[in-house]
């Protein structure tokens, strides 16, 4: 019996190009979910023309596999391995990455990769271990799987064809598609845009100026090209701590709630909070968050600026105004995080000056609802030791946050998912995420009322009260699931209720966002300096009929301003990459949305930071 000869290079080449190509369906596959929701975002002219981008896209995809592993083809024994060892790694990549996608609407990208690598990210996100075993090892038999199969595919189908003629069409192809993809999108907006990238690795192609030199015609994110990126280099220029006066010391409370929605502020879903509004208190109906994640948007709240300005506040070397105030004005201040402040440089970055008064360590194995119930006793013996100074104390509840935990007397709502990790999270229905979600704000919202009433009898007066989420929570309303992912409104929309002595009684509905937490607070306890000195914000209570506050996704140049009735959200405009989506606050399309927006252009202009350019030099 004779040994079979090893093909030549040459000969395994074509069937591993053809293993490759029969990638293409999976891939098509895996993505099916999300393109069925990026097309419901394009208008019914171009969804039919977009289809052909993505059976191009999954073969380009596929080339890869096939060029990354080419040069092994002089070595045919181990090209016989490597070649279906790669395609099967790639193919569990674009499985994680499709469910991701699906999940958050981004791709496995730096900042996801930032995020996995932070500690105790898998119980951060609400994997559980088991869970992520287990996907691991179905990766590993699947890679294993396809490497049997296609090495005996290659050993099976050897044969000499015209294999760089047919990769070489299908590269040209993938140019010819890209550029058919950018042209789509001048004429049909960011629609289009956003869904020829729901495929990973496209590398986006910018066709507006071409398009706008043929037909005369203005792409929509021509007024604002970037206005962002200028307005991130401008900062106010602060005041010194020592020079902001408060004529009132109340004691003060900054409650944040992770991942609250606006709408669970109502009689049913936070009944305490509501009422004590309704007692003593202003709602302000059209809050927004700075961003859709934490770490830009709980920057932007304590810093009081717009949080596409991170990079620029870190590079400054800036500390925020808010702390040093209070300890200047004979404050004691506590920073509580049940929720995680060490993710992504937040501890260093913004509570840097407080380390020694912050504590976010809590004994292990805690739910996240026994979090918040730890940090409220650590917040007790705190206000129980103050004595005669005025209290400062910072909240940062955790409950409602993913997978949204509550105890036994806060199962208010069902039926409900059964919390069972992210994975099973992205199949579970969103109507019953949902319900899990309310319990969690229900079981918050009961804690911080018997908190806020503790600390009245404790310290004989009422204290000053914010309450608000740090960013709010999509349950597939628009086709995601959490946060960090899109500025819809169920993401950045988020109660913000003030209560205390002299806050007037009612509900206000001009647009406000966390930018305005600091001039707030500054300007109720009675400092004189005009917001614009260090904040790109106001006082809530100032603020106007037709104002515009902007949030923006932070790590991806996309940007929405909202007005109390009108919504203008910008897709990649500094670098060209869309246009402009017009729809109410609620996400709904107006039919005379290039009107409005035409009118509103000067207002959302200013509503790109203020400020002279920022200095190099680090404040003392």
């Amino acid at each position: 019996m004779t040994a079979r000869p090893t093909p030549a290079p040459s000969a395994l080449r074509w069937p591993a190009f053809v293993w490759a190509m029969l990638h293409v369906p999976l891939f098509l596959g895996l993505f099916a979910g999300p393109i069925g929701q990026a097309q419901r975002g394009v208008a019914d002219t171009y969804r039919l023309l977009l289809l052909p981008a993505y059976a191009i896209q999954a073969a380009s995809l596929a080339l890869f596999i096939f060029l990354a592993t080419a040069p092994l083809s002089l070595a045919p024994r181990l090209y016989r391995w490597a070649m279906p060892l790669l395609g099967g790694l790639a193919t569990v990549f674009l499985a994680a990455d499709a469910r991701t996608f699906s999940a958050v609407g981004f791709h496995i990208n730096g900042f996801f990769l930032r995020v996995i690598v932070q500690p105790d990210a898998l119980r951060e996100t609400g994997i559980p271990t088991s869970e992520a075993v287990l996907l691991g090892a179905q990766m590993l038999g699947w890679v294993a799987l396809e490497t049997a199969a296609g090495a005996w595919f290659l050993g099976r189908f050897a044969g000499r064809h015209r294999t760089w003629a047919w990769a070489l069409s299908l590269l040209l192809l993938a140019a010819v598609e890209r550029t058919y993809v950018a042209s789509l999108t001048f004429f049909g907006g960011p629609g289009v845009f956003a869904a020829g990238q729901v495929l990973p690795l496209q590398v986006p192609v910018r066709m507006s100026n071409i398009w706008e030199r043929i037909t005369g015609r203005i792409a929509l994110s021509s007024p604002l090209k970037g206005v962002a990126g200028e307005s991130a280099l401008k900062l106010p220029p602060g005041v010194p701590p020592a020079e902001v006066k408060f004529e009132r010391r109340p004691d003060v409370v900054l409650a944040l709630l992770e991942s609250t929605r606006a709408d669970y502020l109502d009689p049913e879903v936070m009944p305490r909070l509501w009422k004590r509004a309704a007692q003593g208190g202003t709602v302000f109906e059209r809050h927004y968050a700075l961003s859709s994640s934490t770490y830009f948007t709980v920057f932007g709240l304590i810093f009081g600026l717009q949080a596409h300005k991170l990079d620029a506040v870190v590079g400054s070397g800036r500390r925020p105004e808010l702390f040093p105030a209070f300890t200047a004005n004979g404050y004691t201040s506590r920073f509580l995080a049940a929720s995680s402040v060490d993710w992504m440089g937040l501890r260093d970055q913004v509570f840097g000056d407080v380390k020694q008064s912050l504590e976010t360590d809590w004994p292990a194995g805690l739910s996240p609802d026994q979090k918040d119930e730890a940090m409220l006793a650590e917040a007790r013996r705190f206000v129980g030791a103050a004595g005669d100074q005025p209290v400062f104390l910072f909240l940062f509840f955790v409950g409602t946050h993913f997978n949204y935990s509550y105890p036994a007397r806060s199962a208010k709502f069902a039926p409900v998912w059964d919390g069972a990790g992210v994975l099973k999270a992205s199949a579970a229905p969103g109507e019953l995420i949902l319900a899990r979600a309310k319990n969690s704000a229900y079981e918050v919202d009961w804690k911080l009322d018997e908190f806020l009433d503790w600390m009245e009898k404790a310290r004989g007066k009422r204290p000053m009260v914010l309450v608000t989420g740090d960013h709010a929570e999509e349950m597939r309303e628009q086709g995601h699931l959490g946060h960090g992912s899109a500025l819809t409104v169920q993401q950045i929309h988020v109660p913000m209720v003030v209560l205390g002595d002299g806050v007037p009684v009612g509900r206000r509905d001009a647009a406000t966002s966390h930018a305005d937490v600091v001039p707030t607070l500054f300007s109720l306890l009675g400092d004189r300096h005009p917001p614009d000195r260090y904040s790109d914000g106001m006082s809530m209570f100032d603020a106007p009929e037709d104002r515009f506050v902007l949030s923006s996704l932070g790590w991806e140049p996309r940007f929405a301003a909202m007005s109390k009735d009108l919504k203008i959200s910008f897709y990649g405009m500094d670098a060209g990459l869309g246009g402009v989506s017009i729809t109410d606050p609620f996400d709904r399309k107006l039919p005379d949305a290039e009107a409005r927006f035409s009118a509103a252009a000067p207002r959302i202009l200013r509503v790109f930071g203020r400020g002279p350019p920022v200095q190099a030099t680090a404040r003392p």
